[in-house]
């Protein structure tokens, strides 16, 4: 070949392969989407052969693609670990550290930690990507992770610790209350609206939904991985939703279902590679971590609920 392909030519092509869009794959690298297709054009080219199909739900993997898919996600793990273990001896306070964490975590313990930081290691960058999707921490997707889960996580090469708890409770509006009436504990939904996330399955790692009442008659009203759409909607008087008392205790137009019972509490663990624990970098933002944490403990338990649910 006049002009051999590189690895960086890969990345384009796992990233597709793993998105199913060019869209999804130009979210996960940080680039437009225009630039995926010429990159994987250009593989193609220097291939001589196809190793992506376009059709109108997205991408699919023709078979020359599909026969290489393996060998390329094993060179980018070789590479990612390569990586690793050099960052892993990284002994400066500077460059890049990705944090993933849920918006309604990341607002409430990880934008003050940020602003320290900022203040205290200028040549410091984070990059903070929010959601309920679980990135992975073997594959280089982020470095540090706070991870909501009852059971502590246990994918291989990760290493982890647990922060401290979370609590949740269902809430709605006084409209909707008033319009449809206040569900009794123990009594189940049926004949309510309810306000989740996307998916047909509830994830088990979470525990109890809905603080374990009986779905049984009750109506999706809406679905949304975004916990601050779900806040506005139920404020809205959309339906009931479950959200983390930190969150939810700050608007007034929202009302607890059960003020008198304590919030169902979760585990949050905070979890990094062990490749990359030992580097400057991210042993002080993991210690930031923990000490913002640790600052607001109590709020994130109990949100602002009132003295008889706190103590119990």
């Amino acid at each position: 070949m006049a002009n051999p392909w590189q690895w960086d030519d890969l990345r384009f092509f796992l990233a597709a392969a793993h998105a199913g869009s060019l869209s999804g794959a130009a979210r996960l690298l940080g680039v437009n989407h225009v630039r995926v297709a010429r990159r994987i054009e250009f593989l193609e080219k220097q291939l001589g052969t196809r190793l992506v199909s376009r059709r109108p739900d997205g991408l699919a993997l023709t078979n020359a693609g599909a026969s290489i898919l393996t060998k390329c996600q094993a060179m980018q793990d070789t590479a990612q670990e390569v990586e690793r273990l050099v960052s892993g001896h990284d002994e400066r306070a500077a460059g890049r550290v990705r944090v993933t964490a849920t918006e309604p975590l990341g607002t409430q313990t990880l934008v003050p930690v940020l602003a320290t930081l900022h203040s205290s290691y200028p040549d410091l960058q984070v990059d903070l990507e929010t959601g309920i999707r679980t990135l992975d921490l073997a594959r280089g997707e982020a470095d540090i992770a706070m991870r909501i889960s009852m059971t502590r996580p246990s994918q291989s090469g990760i290493v982890c610790r647990k922060l401290g708890l979370v609590g949740s409770t269902l809430y709605s509006s006084e409209s909707y209350l008033a319009k449809r009436g206040s569900p009794k504990r123990g009594r189940g939904f049926c004949g309510h609206d309810l306000i989740t996330f996307v998916g047909a399955r509830w994830p088990e790692s979470l525990g109890l939904l809905f603080m374990g009442e009986s779905l049984d008659g009750a109506r999706i009203s809406l679905r949304s991985n975004d916990q601050y759409i779900q806040l506005q909607a139920a404020i809205e008087g959309i339906g009931i939703v479950e959200l983390p008392c930190f969150l939810a205790d700050r608007h007034q137009e929202l009302k607890r279902l059960w003020p008198v019972e304590a919030p169902f509490l979760r585990p949050v663990w905070l979890a990094t590679h062990r490749d990359l624990r030992r580097a400057t970098r991210i042993q002080v933002v993991t210690a930031a971590i923990v000490s913002g944490f640790e600052r607001e403990a109590r709020i994130l338990r109990y949100g602002r609920g009132s003295v008889a649910v706190q103590q119990a």
